[in-house]
This record gives C-alpha cells, sequence and structure tokens, in this order.
C-alpha cells in the first residue's frame, strides 16, 4: 500500500469518532406550540404591573414612616404586633415588666403589647426621651383593664413604674388637671393626654 493510501487509512477511524461524538452532543430544541403559550393584551399586562408598582410603593411608604418617626396624624393609629413594641422600646433604652412574666393579652397578669397604637408607644418614648428618665412599661393592652375607647384595651394607655425622675417630671411639666373618681390626681400635658397617678404606677392616656 502506498504512503497516501497508508494516510487515508489512518484518518477514517478520527473521522469517524468524530462524527460519533458530534452526534452524541447535539441538543434537540423543541418549541412549544403556539397553542401552549399565554400572552396577555398589553393593557391587561400594564395595569397589572401598575398595581403592583403601587402596592410596592405604599409598602415602602409606610415602613418609612414607621422607620423615621413621622409618626403623627394617620400614622398615629396604625396597630402594631408585640414583638414590633418590643423591639422599639429596647432601642429607645426603656424597660417592660409583668408580673406573671408573659405576654399573653388574654392574661391580666401579663404584660402585653399587642395591638397597641404607634401614636401611644412612640409618645411613651418620647417620655423617655424628653424626660430621661428610667421608664418601665408595666401594662399595655391585656384584659383585665377598665373598658372604654380610649382604654387599655383599645391601644391608647400603658402604665408605668413610679421613680422619683419621672414622677418630678410629670408633675412638674404637666398642669395639675383634677381628681379622678379612685382619687388619683390627673395631670394633662400640651398635647391633650392624661397622665393619672395611681398608688404602683402612673396610668398614661396617649392620644
Amino acid at each position: 500500500m502506498s504512503a497516501a493510501g497508508l494516510t487515508m487509512a489512518a484518518a477514517l477511524p478520527m473521522t469517524a469518532a468524530h462524527a460519533a461524538t458530534q452526534d452524541t452532543n447535539e441538543t434537540t430544541i423543541r418549541h412549544a406550540p403556539a397553542s401552549s403559550v399565554q400572552i396577555r393584551p398589553p393593557h391587561q399586562a400594564l395595569r397589572t404591573e401598575h398595581r403592583a408598582t403601587a402596592r410596592r410603593s405604599k409598602i415602602a411608604t409606610m415602613k418609612g414612616r414607621l422607620r423615621q418617626g413621622t409618626w403623627r396624624g394617620r400614622s398615629a393609629n396604625i396597630r402594631v404586633s408585640h414583638a414590633h413594641a418590643m423591639r422599639r422600646i429596647s432601642r429607645a433604652g426603656l424597660g417592660w415588666h409583668a408580673s406573671g412574666r408573659c405576654t399573653d393579652q388574654n392574661r391580666p397578669y401579663c404584660t402585653s403589647l399587642h395591638s397597641i397604637r404607634y401614636g401611644t408607644l412612640m409618645k411613651t418614648i418620647d417620655l423617655k426621651r424628653h424626660s430621661h428618665c428610667r421608664i418601665i412599661i408595666t401594662g399595655g393592652t391585656e384584659t383585665g383593664h377598665a373598658p372604654g375607647a380610649y382604654s387599655h384595651g383599645n391601644g391608647y394607655k400603658v402604665d408605668i413604674k413610679h421613680n422619683s425622675c419621672v414622677d418630678s417630671y410629670i408633675t412638674r411639666n404637666y398642669r395639675f388637671y383634677r381628681v379622678r373618681g379612685d382619687g388619683a390626681k390627673l395631670y394633662r400635658s400640651p398635647d391633650d393626654d392624661i397622665y393619672a397617678r395611681e398608688p404602683d404606677h402612673w396610668d398614661l392616656l396617649l392620644r
């Protein structure tokens, strides 16, 4: 056999192997039937996108208001969870106490902040900031308090512990209003909030 013939014979197996590899690696592309592809009309797609964008914008705006503390007005009536309220007061340096060491809103010996108004929460924090006193919350939205429109259960009231600093701050900075039916002295702030001096705590009505 000539040298040219040997060269061609040697080349044939390589060509066949290469072709087999190409066949193995070849990918078959399948196109979905036209009937299985759902395309929304442009006007429907735009409306859906606009609604989603509006929802995201509203949520972001609300979160921004809560973060920035611009809570007066409509934001004051937002109801927050116990966990959210606890994070807020913890960051602001306030304390929390429950005689039963629990947070169950349905037990009177617990101290729950579940569904408290955001405005009530922030005004309690403001009391800490303005007075520089130690503030410990001992009562919130748990059952066992007197009912009413502006009650503990409706998120308008909190109880805080007495101490010489907070006692002095409230009585010096807020005007004596009157004596309540149960004998508690009432002090009124410029915001028309009421601070009732009960024997073992302050009962705050923060509107």
